[in-house]
C-alpha cells in the first residue's frame, strides 16, 4: 500500500520551496555534482565515513539509482536541498517507509552550511508537505542520542521522544501530522 494520500502523485516531480531553499527529487541529470555530493555527505557524517570506508563515485551513483527506483515505486521521497538562488547543494532530506504504517523523516546538511537554520527551514517545508500528501497520522525520526542539534530540532517541532530505540541504539521520536 502506498504511503501517499493520493497514490497517483508523481514523486519525481515533487518540488518543495522554502524561503531560501528548493527541495527537488534525487536524480542523475546533473542538477547535483555526484562527486561533491559524496564528498560533502562524508564530511558531514565524518564519524560514519572514514577511510577506507568512503563510498566511491560508482557506489554513490548506484545508491542514487536505487533511491530513484524506490521513488518511482512510491516507497520513498528522497530530495536534494538546494540554495534557491544559486542551486548550490546544501544537503538532502526525505521520507522513507519504515513499516506498513510508519514513515521516517531524515535530513543531513553539509558541514559548511550547518548552523545557518537550513534544517529548521527544510523541516518546516517537508513536514507541511507530509501533512498534505502522506496518509499516516505521524512521522518518526531516529536520532543518535549524542546528536544534540538534531535532538533540539526535533523537540523544537514538537517531536515526542518515545520509549523505543532503533536496532543501532538511536532514540525514536515521533510527530503527529493530523
Amino acid at each position: 500500500m502506498s504511503f501517499l494520500s493520493n497514490p497517483h502523485l508523481d514523486l519525481t516531480t515533487v518540488r518543495i520551496e522554502t524561503p531560501r531553499c528548493v527541495l527537488v527529487p534525487f536524480s542523475l541529470d546533473g542538477v547535483v555534482d555526484i562527486h561533491e555530493l559524496t564528498d560533502e555527505f562524508c564530511r558531514a557524517n565524518k564519524d560514519l565515513y572514514v577511510s577506507p570506508f568512503l563510498p566511491t563515485y560508482e557506489q554513490e551513483v548506484e545508491y542514487l539509482k536505487w533511491q530513484i527506483e524506490l521513488m518511482h515505486q512510491q516507497e520513498i521521497v528522497p530530495l536534494f536541498i538546494l540554495e534557491k538562488n544559486t542551486w548550490k547543494l546544501l544537503g538532502a532530506t526525505g521520507l522513507n517507509n519504515l513499516t506498513e504504517d510508519t514513515m521516517n523523516i531524515w535530513l543531513w546538511i553539509r558541514l559548511d552550511e550547518q548552523g545557518k537554520w537550513y534544517a529548521t527551514e527544510v523541516y518546516t517545508g517537508l513536514i507541511d508537505w507530509a501533512r498534505e500528501h502522506v496518509r499516516y497520522e505521524y512521522l518518526s525520526h531516529y536520532l543518535n542520542p549524542a546528536n544534540t542539534p538534531s535532538r533540539r530540532l526535533a523537540e523544537k517541532f514538537g517531536w515526542v521522544l518515545q520509549d523505543i530505540r532503533s536496532e543501532n541504539g538511536d532514540d525514536w521520536y515521533k510527530i503527529y501530522l493530523r
